[in-house]
Parts: C-alpha cells; structure tokens; sequence
C-alpha cells in the first residue's frame, strides 16, 4: 500500500466517521422540533436531490481542475452547513440547510472515489476499491456509534461538533494531501461533462446498454437502500423505542461485518468470479432479505433479516463502484460523479418513498425497498439475455 494510497484512506475514514455524526440524533431532533414524520424521508431526499445535481460537476471539475481541492473545499463547506443546521427551529430551515449539505457531499463523495483510481493500477483498481469501500462501511458505523454517544449531550451539540470537525478535515487535507489527478500532473485534461453530454457520438460512446442497464440497477438499488435505511432509523424510534445509541451500536455491528465481508469475501468476487454473475447474485440474495424483513414483526427475526440484508448491499456498492470506473477513458471524476449523481437520485426516491409511506404503515417502506430490488434484478437479468442470444447463434453457425 503506497503512501498516496494510504493518505485516502486515511482521509476518507475520517470524512465518513464525521458526516455520520448526525443520522442516530435526526430522529430525536425532528421529534425536539415538532416535526411531522414524513421529515426524516423529505429532508434526506432534498439533501441527496442537491447531490444528483452537483456530482457530476464536482467530478468533472476534479478532472480538470483539482481533486485535492475538490475535497477542501466540499468537506470544509459541508462542515459549515452542518453548524448552520444545528440552528434549525421549523421544518424549512430543516429542508434548505440539508439542501445546502447535499451541494457539497457529492464533492467528497465523488472526489475519493476518484482518487482511489488515481492512485491505483488497472490490476489493483478492483481490491483498492473493495477496501476503500470496506473502509468506507467501517468508518460509517463508527460514525453512527460516536453520533449515538454525542445523543446524551443537548443534541444541537452533535451538529456544532460535526461541523467543527470537518472544516478542520478539511484544513488537513489541504496541508497533508498530494494532488492525485493525473491528467493535470500530465496536461492532457478531459473534456468538462457538458461537452461529453452535448456530443452525440461521444455521448453515445460512453452510455452503452450495459452502462445504462448499470445505472437502471444502481437506481433501483439505492432506492430500496435508502427506503429501507432512512425507514429503519426511524422505525427504531417509533415502534421499538430505542435510544439513539442502540442505533449507533447497530450500524457499528453492521458495520464491522461488513468490513470483513469486504476484505474477505469482496476481495474473492473480483478476483476469482464474473463479477456480472456475482452482482445478479447479490442483487438475489439482497431481495431475499428485504422480502423478509417486510414479513417479519418480531424484534429478533427483523433484526436479523435486516443484518443480513445491509451486509448484502455492503458487499454490493463496491461492486458497483468497480463497474462505474472500469472505463476512466472520459475521466475518473466523470464517470464517479454520474455514477454518485445516480445514486443520489436512487437515494433520494427512496427516501421520499420511505417517508410518505411510512404514514401509510410503518412496514410499508420494506415492502417498496424489496419491490425496488426486483426490479433491479430483472434489469440484471434481461441485460443477459444478447449474450445468450449470441451464443445461441453461435452454436447454431457451427451446426450448420
């Protein structure tokens, strides 16, 4: 593991811990408010519907411009938001401060993932990722954990703390990082994204079937993550009545099982399987426990079943990351920042859907989340179907 390496993930761990300060206290916090139910899903939708947006710009930007100030100035301007956030008092200083944060998480979002392709091999691109994304897993339980304990201070405390925390991240990388980005170490700069979209044959160059049957799969897959999740949080509160540092110690649990699935079983996917084969499979087994979350009411089973089903979408996101960034022809910023801006929209649909249905009953957004995973697995499914197709004609040619 080089030095270069090693600063991301440094880096990254630390961004991830800090930016999940606030998701085990924003139950306790709309209830301090006041607020209707459907606020834990429409706040983190607007939040990520501002990281649709911006994503891709901050990936293009990082391609031409700078990654490492990409990460600077995203981490140091979510940090501000996130104090302005803690001064909340109604619903819609709620909604345009998560506005705000979502402006600049594609920033950092995008910018790591990006980084990790800079300062990897085309051989070793697959691995870095899976521990990037094992890291990234780990670090965001450990975030949870450490928000659940800052839950017994007065809980604005919790958002000035994660604010202070990450402008000073943000200090950090500006003094400690080196410049990643390879295309401005060399001078030859990719095209912005505008230019690519607004060219039909570079647009069409990028944009396969496959890559589209990706997205599809991508969209459909953060939709019932984020459905599922954002549910899960506030069902927590709502129907099991836990405190904030039981979820903590739940996504610190998850979150170690899914560091070692990433190190262990991840690692064995990319290196010993088709890894097109593999995505079906998970997509399968992430249905399956989805389904039975839906299903089961007692406490056990439920826990269980949604262990199971948030380790099979750990070990599913570094696949897909793999996927996004096998091409980097047009940029790794680029196709990070569309695939971050996909997973955004997937996020935020999810999250509208998880908070307006769950009015409807407070197990309806599991039903929507494994609804949303067959879809995906169909798109898996049916972008099989020209391969076969030509293997089909293959052996007919060879018969004739």
């Amino acid at each position: 593991m080089n030095s270069q390496f090693k600063k991301v993930m440094i880096f990254s761990s630390l961004i991830f811990i800090t930016a999940n300060f606030h998701h085990p206290v924003n139950p306790t916090y709309f209830t301090m408010l006041d607020l209707p139910s459907h606020v834990f899903g429409t706040s983190f939708a607007v939040m990520v519907f501002a990281s649709f947006l911006t994503s891709p710009l901050w990936g293009s930007w990082g391609d031409n411009k700078s990654r490492k100030m990409t990460l600077v100035y995203s981490t140091i301007l979510y940090g501000t938001s996130q104090l302005l956030y803690g001064m909340a008092n109604n619903i819609w200083q709620i909604l345009i401060m998560r506005g705000i944060a979502g402006l600049f998480t594609g920033g950092f979002m995008v910018g790591l993932m990006a980084m990790v392709v800079d300062v990897s091999t085309e051989e070793k691109r697959g691995e870095r990722i899976a521990t990037y994304s094992a890291l990234m897993s780990v670090s965001m339980a450990v975030g949870f954990l450490t928000g659940g304990a800052l839950g017994y201070l007065p809980i604005r405390y919790v958002f000035f703390i994660q604010g202070a925390v990450m402008i000073l991240i943000g200090i950090g990388i500006y003094i400690f990082m080196d410049e990643s980005n390879k295309p401005l170490r060399k001078g030859s700069k990719p095209q912005f994204i505008w230019n690519i979209l607004g060219d039909k044959e570079k647009r069409e160059a990028v944009f396969t079937p496959w890559i589209l049957s990706f997205l599809g799969i991508t969209f459909f897959a953060f939709i019932a993550y984020s459905s599922n999740n954002n549910a899960f949080n506030y069902y927590l509160r709502d129907e099991l009545n836990f405190e904030p540092i039981v979820n903590g110690i739940w996504k610190a649990t998850t979150g170690i099982i899914g560091l070692v699935a990433n190190l262990t079983i991840n690692v064995w996917i990319v290196r010993k399987t088709e890894l097109k084969t593999s995505l079906r499979v998970l997509l399968g087994l992430a249905l399956m426990a989805a389904t039975m979350i839906y299903l089961k009411d007692s406490t056990y089973p439920f826990m269980l079943w949604s262990l199971l089903y948030f380790t099979f979408h750990t070990i599913l996101f570094p696949l897909l990351q793999n996927f996004a960034v096998e091409d980097s022809h047009h940029g790794a910023g680029f196709m990070s920042g569309i695939f971050n801006a996909i997973k955004a929209l997937g996020e935020m649909s999810g999250a509208i859907i998880a908070g307006f249905a769950y009015g409807l009953g407070s197990k309806v957004p599991f039903l929507l989340s494994a609804a949303a995973l067959l879809i995906a697995l169909i798109l898996g499914l049916i972008q099989l179907m020209p391969r076969n197709k030509d293997k089909r004609l293959a052996r007919e040619s060879k018969n004739i």
